[in-house]
C-alpha cells in the first residue's frame, strides 16, 4: 500500500479539495472544490448584480472553508495510511473495518453537502428529498427579503435569521437519519407546525400571523404618522408591554389548566382503584 505524505497533503490544500483527490477520496474532494468555486462565482455574480464591491466581504468565508478542508484532509491521511478507508487506487481486497469506515465517510459526505446547500434555506432539504418543505422554506426566506425591503419595516428583520437557523439545523438533523425521507417526503411546513401545536393547526397560525402583520402595517403606515412623536413612542412601548403581559397570562393560564386536568385524572384513577 502506498503511504500518503502529510507534507504533500498540506501543499495541495492550498486549493480546497485537491488534497482529498490526492488521497483518493475524489467525491470528498469534489465537494470542497465545488463549494469553493461556487462561493467565488456567487460573490462575483452578486457584485455584478448590485453594482458594488461590498459583497466581496463574503469571501472571508473562504479561509474558513480552506481551514476545514485542511484539517479534514490531515485527519483522513492517517486513516488512509492505516487502511481504514477504502482507496480506489488500491487493488487489495478491503476488510470489514474498511467497508464500515467507507460507509461512515459516505454519510459524512452527505452531511457536508447538506450543510453547504443549507446556506440557502430549503436547498439542503431538497437535496435530502424533502422537496415540498424545502420549497416552502426557500420561498419564505426570499419573500421575507422582498417583503421587508418593499414595506421598509425593520420590525420583521428578526424573521430572516430565524428562518435561516431553523433551515440549517433542521436539514442537518434530517441528514443524520437513515437517508430516506419515506413518509415525510411530502411534509409541509404548515403541517409540521400543526403537529407541534396542541390546539392550533398550521393554517390557523398562518391566519393569525397574517392578521397581526396587517394590523401592524395599518398602525405603522396610517395611524402612527397622525400621532405626535411623544405619544407615539409611549404608545408603541405600551403596546409591546401589553403583548408581553397578555402572553405571560396566557402561558400561566394554560399551565394551570393542564395541572388541573392532570389532577382530575389522578383523582379519577384513585377513585377507580387503579
Amino acid at each position: 500500500m502506498n503511504r500518503k505524505s502529510k507534507f504533500v497533503v498540506f501543499i495541495l490544500s492550498v486549493i480546497p479539495g485537491l488534497s482529498h483527490i490526492y488521497l483518493g477520496l475524489f467525491y470528498r474532494g469534489y465537494i470542497f472544490m465545488g463549494a469553493a468555486a461556487a462561493g467565488v462565482v456567487a460573490v462575483l455574480g452578486l457584485c455584478a448584480l448590485v453594482g458594488s464591491r461590498q459583497p466581496l466581504i463574503l469571501l472571508l468565508g473562504l479561509p474558513v472553508l480552506w481551514f476545514v478542508a485542511l484539517i479534514d484532509s490531515m485527519t483522513l491521511t492517517d486513516r488512509v495510511n492505516s487502511g481504514m478507508i477504502l482507496n480506489p487506487t488500491e487493488e487489495e481486497s478491503p476488510g470489514i473495518g474498511a467497508i464500515m469506515a467507507d460507509n461512515k465517510l459516505s454519510e459524512q459526505n452527505r452531511k457536508i453537502i447538506t450543510c453547504l446547500l443549507s446556506v440557502i434555506p430549503g436547498a439542503g432539504h431538497m437535496f435530502l428529498g424533502y422537496q415540498k418543505l424545502g420549497l416552502e422554506l426557500m420561498t419564505l426566506f426570499f419573500f421575507s427579503f422582498f417583503f421587508i425591503d418593499w414595506l421598509r419595516i425593520e420590525l420583521f428583520m428578526f424573521i430572516i435569521p430565524v428562518i435561516w437557523f431553523y433551515s440549517m439545523f433542521d436539514a442537518l438533523h434530517k441528514a443524520s437519519g437513515d437517508g430516506a425521507p419515506a413518509e415525510e417526503d411530502n411534509l409541509s411546513l404548515l403541517e409540521l407546525i400543526g403537529q407541534n401545536s396542541n390546539r392550533w393547526s398550521g393554517s390557523k397560525l398562518l391566519g393569525y400571523g397574517l392578521i397581526i402583520i396587517g394590523a401592524l402595517l395599518i398602525f405603522d403606515r396610517i395611524i402612527s404618522p397622525m400621532i405626535p412623536y411623544e405619544i407615539r413612542n409611549n404608545l408603541q412601548t405600551g403596546i409591546v408591554a401589553l403583548l408581553f403581559i397578555a402572553g405571560g397570562i396566557r402561558i400561566l393560564a394554560g399551565g394551570r389548566k393542564e395541572g388541573d386536568a392532570r389532577g382530575k385524572e389522578v383523582l379519577e384513577e384513585c377513585e377507580n382503584g387503579e
